[in-house]
């Protein structure tokens, strides 16, 4: 008998340890399959991104003849190297993008697109060159339109695959914790190590922090910030933004929701490059932002305010129309976090930020 439960500890022993080997191997693998993934979507965005931009370069250059060329082919050439890199999985890195790290995403839908992408790439760039030589810029729109429908489908595409490699992940995972659960019951000496799997089996799970489609910071990373200052017992100063754009309803209905998605995307970019200085930037919402600078007064924000202004009108001035440029009201609150609640802060931003609104509307 003792030498049964002896070759029985043994066998449970010799087949957790092959467990514990596989879940680590299998971690570890799909954190980096998961990485691989979130850069193909990256650089998936930024060609859509990118091309939109080029395009209404190379329209605003062929109507006003005031965009440098030089910046132009600067850009043409990045997107090169990108859809290059997404294509066959090679890269050199540059001081812009680290390409030699991304990965040709194993997926046939997205390869097709890519090579798709590729071709259209083609004709954009021979019909820019047609324009630079004087042809109507009118096909390079109607081109660039179709474009951007491809590149948008595209990211959609890398994100359902890279989530359906999360759903697959999480349910090998869970399969082979109900094994260890039940090697546990067996063998309380296990415990231990059924515990760390599962920890890190929930680590796995946990919701993103970043918003998918804007990059910032998602509304439960907003909440997590909040809930720390809470806590904090410190008397530091602190400032608190809250921001709202306007017309987004309009441009839905006029561009789409892709269109709207796209300005969306657009205020994001200048609120996270203008943020690095200050502190916490985040998506509080559909089109709400949220903004937090510890050790920091009203001033210092202002100071942002006014920054996220001027680039805000300098990316207005190179719209074609009105329904694209992008409009926001916002609001500013500051005080004490031994002294005022963040609670109370934001409140005291929303309703500023919706009084804001109000005396827009009555501008108007």
């Amino acid at each position: 008998m003792k030498k049964l439960r002896a070759n029985s500890a043994y066998l449970i022993i010799g087949i957790s340890i092959v467990l514990f080997l596989t879940v680590s191997i299998l971690s570890f693998t799909s954190i980096n399959q998961l990485q691989g993934n979130a850069r193909v979507v990256n650089y998936d965005g930024i060609v859509r991104g990118a091309t939109q931009k080029l395009m209404k370069m190379e329209l605003q250059n062929a109507y006003s003849g005031d965009v440098d060329a030089e910046a132009r082919d600067a850009l043409r050439n990045r997107l090169d190297r990108i859809l290059y890199a997404l294509d066959t999985g090679e890269g050199e890195d540059t001081e812009v993008e680290m390409l030699s790290n991304i990965i040709a995403l194993p997926d046939e839908t997205h390869a097709n697109d890519i090579k798709e992408l590729l071709g259209k790439w083609a004709v954009l760039k021979e019909e820019i060159e047609n324009v630079r030589e004087g042809a109507n810029p009118l096909e390079l729109y109607v081109l660039s339109e179709d474009y951007f429908k491809l590149a948008n489908a595209t990211v959609f595409d890398a994100e359902a695959y890279s989530e359906e490699q999360v759903n697959r992940t999480t349910k090998i995972l869970l399969g082979v914790n109900v094994v260890f659960i039940l090697l546990i019951v067996v063998a309380s000496v296990f415990i231990i190590r059924g515990m760390a799997v599962g920890r890190r089996a929930e680590a796995l799970g946990k919701i993103a922090y970043v918003d998918p489609m804007t990059h910032l910071e998602n509304r439960a990373s907003c909440e997590r910030l909040i809930a720390r200052l809470k806590e904090s017992l410190a008397s530091d100063s602190i400032v608190v933004v809250m921001f709202d754009m306007n017309n987004l309803k309009m441009a839905n209905d006029f561009l789409g929701h892709q269109g709207g998605d796209q300005i969306i995307m657009q205020f994001a970019r200048v609120l996270s490059e203008e943020a690095k200085d200050y502190g916490f930037v985040g998506r509080y919402g559909g089109d709400e932002f949220l903004a937090i600078f510890e050790k920091a007064d009203e001033a210092k924000a202002a100071e942002y305010l006014a920054r996220v202004r001027d680039k805000i009108t300098a990316y207005n001035s190179l719209q074609v129309n009105d329904i694209e440029k992008i409009s926001f009201a916002a609001g500013i609150a500051d005080g004490f976090l031994d002294a005022t609640g963040i609670d109370d802060l934001i409140y005291e931003a929303d309703r500023k930020m919706y009084s804001n609104k109000r005396e827009m509307k009555r501008a108007l």
